[in-house]
């Protein structure tokens, strides 16, 4: 019985910490417009993830659709528990290594890499764009080789990298949307920073 109370507690506590567990409770029972503010509250993270992880703009705005159309139809199988976002980061990474296998993205590095192919195909732009023109060409070449050796990467260790050092989570919470230990999550970005030291492109 006391387990119960304890779990109880953590569990009411988690959904107080975050009200999106609120708001994810009003959209297992239905209600759309708690939907749309999921959607709105959530979108803007999940495509840049989506983005970062699929290297396509058109692959990641679809990719987030699909994010949240099963995050509507898992709405009520879910208690609350740490943070909404970690549980839908833990959808769109599971959706886009699934897409990047579908499609061997993570084996093969794609060879179409210029930066005007990039632009066209509607990829993120390079962290901080440097003020000269000069300048701002070199750091979107740079930022252009680092994705390519990133889309070489192991599809777990991608993710990882992805996550901490693009979305700015914690190892636990990292961890958490991956499904995995902290100390898995440390060794693959361990190992996933030193095949890009190797190439001199950590990001």
């Amino acid at each position: 019985m006391a387990g119960f109370t304890q779990e109880v507690a953590t569990t009411d506590s988690a959904a107080t910490a975050d009200p999106g567990w609120e708001v994810l409770a009003r959209v297992a029972a239905g209600d759309v417009e708690a939907f749309a503010v999921l959607v709105e509250a959530h979108q803007t993270r999940l495509l840049r993830l989506c983005e970062h992880l699929l290297s396509d703009g058109e692959e990641a705005r679809d990719a987030v659709q699909e994010v949240f159309v099963r995050a509507f139809r898992k709405a009520g199988e879910f208690r609350p528990r740490g943070q909404v976002y970690t549980w839908l980061y833990r959808i769109a990474v599971n959706l886009c290594l699934n897409r990047l296998r579908r499609q061997r993205l993570v084996r093969f590095t794609r060879l179409r890499g210029e930066v005007e192919e990039e632009s066209q195909r509607g990829v993120i732009d390079p962290p901080d764009v440097a003020p000269s023109p000069e300048s701002s060409l070199i750091s979107r070449r740079q930022w252009a080789a680092t994705r390519r050796a990133i889309e070489t990467l192991p599809a777990g260790q991608r993710a990882v990298l992805v996550l901490i050092r693009f979305e700015g989570l914690s190892y636990r919470e990292t961890a958490e949307a991956l499904g995995i230990t902290e100390g898995a999550v440390e060794s693959r970005l361990f190992r996933a920073m030193r095949r890009l030291e190797a190439q001199d492109l950590a990001p």
